[in-house]
């Protein structure tokens, strides 16, 4: 198992900083999450989305990181959550989860984001990372390929905000071949 000291403490980018969820950021994040055109490429949450449900999202988000099963960070720029990021199920193989308020897309701020948490896990001892995106959420996919995720099965899987099965492409990225990639870009 992976020894993950410091998975659970703030990351910085160069423009952003992912700070561990607290409940502070719920209402900041419930504006850009309770958006269709953000919550149709999620898997989970319910629609619509009410404030409780994210503040009971925080307190669970919260009570895993406590048991130390899960990471999960705002996305922070100047100060403001625009976007949430995660890895759950650190115990037997982490699986990445992401999201981010429709006014920051195209900036770049997701791959900064998910780059550096990926980072993180590695550094920790993860020795590879799960993900996934809704099929046609080609700029989810397109971040976890600039990353070296691979897209190693095809499935449908129940999308709760949709309220039927979807076709979801699931990715995956080993340390060895984001090692090698990190040191061919160098």
């Amino acid at each position: 198992m992976p020894s993950l000291a410091t998975i659970w403490s703030p990351i910085a980018t160069a423009r952003l900083l992912l700070e561990p969820l607290r409940s502070e950021f719920g209402p900041a994040l419930h504006a850009h999450i309770n958006d269709w055109e953000v919550m149709r490429w999620l898997a989970a949450p319910p629609w619509p989305y009410r404030l409780d449900d994210m503040r009971e999202w925080i307190a669970s988000a919260e009570a895993a990181q406590t048991s130390r099963r899960a990471a999960h960070y705002a996305i922070t720029l100047s100060g403001l959550p625009i976007g949430a990021i995660g890895a759950t199920g650190l115990r037997h193989g982490p699986v990445l989860g992401y999201w981010l308020g429709r006014p920051y897309w195209g900036r770049g701020y997701m791959s900064e984001a998910a780059e550096r948490l990926v980072e993180r896990l590695f550094t920790e001892g993860c020795g590879f990372i799960a993900s996934g995106v809704i099929e046609g959420n080609t700029a989810s996919l397109r971040v976890q390929e600039k990353l070296g995720f691979r897209i190693v099965n095809e499935r449908f899987i129940q999308a709760r905000p949709h309220g039927r099965l979807m076709p979801h492409l699931d990715t995956v990225l080993g340390r060895s071949r984001w090692s090698r990639l990190r040191q061919a870009a160098a």
